[in-house]
């Protein structure tokens, strides 16, 4: 409480901050863990009542709980890269990764960016296209088989996102590489068959 110039008392409102609201859900938290031990005897599903609800709040408390750097802590950095590299063959949903490394999406996609540099969607799909090059040069399979294999709808996507982050379509890059390294060019079962060399099992 306070007073004007006039003498009028006026009323001030704090309004808190996330360190405030943190301690308060702490003790909330508490409080609930108290009357849970309280009710334990007498009333089993009041306490288990209290006791998820303190759960679900530690839980949330958890999930948005920033890194002190702004940014993935060591451990998340090292999750988040090993799950991306793991399905680069299906979906992956930045959902589904922010809860492997216990933060809300919204808090995940910033710290994604501040970590790595760009937004998390052109992450995933630099790998995959870093995924397509890689089996373009090691293997004779052909572009449909490769663009499934790297989580894509078909050839067209493969061809629109190489395009879109190479300067070049797959075929063309690949045409390339074969041409400036013909050693390496990788062979098929077909190849093999045709030049009487034993096939790999």
């Amino acid at each position: 409480m306070s007073r004007d110039q006039s003498g009028d008392e006026i009323m001030l409102t704090v309004v808190p901050g996330p360190a405030t609201a943190c301690a308060r859900r702490r003790d909330e938290i508490t409080a609930l863990l108290r009357n849970a031990l309280v009710l334990l005897d007498n009333d089993g599903a009041a306490a288990a009542t209290c006791l998820q609800r303190a759960a679900d709040m530690l839980r949330d408390l958890t999930v948005d709980a920033p890194p002190l750097t702004g940014g993935l802590v060591p451990w998340q950095v090292r999750r988040v890269e090993t799950y991306i590299h793991d399905h680069l063959a299906a979906p992956i949903r930045i959902r589904d990764v922010a809860v492997l490394v216990r933060l809300s999406t919204s808090y995940f996609s910033r710290a994604f960016r501040i970590t790595f540099g760009v937004p998390f969607t052109q992450y995933v799909i630099h790998q995959r296209m870093e995924q397509a090059r890689h089996l373009m040069t090691t293997t004779a399979e052909p572009l449909s088989h490769i663009a499934l294999t790297c989580g894509l709808a078909d050839q067209a996507h493969l061809t629109r996102l190489f395009r879109q982050t190479m300067g070049v379509t797959p075929a063309a890059w690949r045409r390339r590489a074969q041409q400036e390294y013909p050693d390496q060019r990788p062979r098929s079962r077909a190849d093999a068959a045709a030049t009487g060399e034993p096939q790999a099992a």
